[in-house]
């Protein structure tokens, strides 16, 4: 399961490398408490690439999302 989505096989061996790359820096770009601390190219937000801060929103959302049903199962 990932995402609370059935996968056949493991998504580490068939999503394409340069996405496994993307999510690296994201991670290294991303503060504690998962909040940006810094962005991939020089100035703020309005300088980044459209389709890095939309990649960067849904693994931060998708990781939150992790998160919660982390917690979820912790608590029970």
């Amino acid at each position: 399961m990932v995402g609370g989505e059935a996968w056949a096989e493991n998504p580490r061996l068939v999503i394409a490398e340069p996405w496994h790359g993307f999510v690296r820096l994201w991670a290294a770009c991303r503060g504690g408490m998962g909040g940006i601390a810094h962005w991939p190219d020089a100035g703020g937000v309005n300088d980044q690439a459209a389709w890095v801060v939309d990649g960067f929103a849904a693994l931060a959302n998708a990781e939150a999302l992790t998160e919660g049903e982390r917690r979820k199962l912790a608590d029970d």
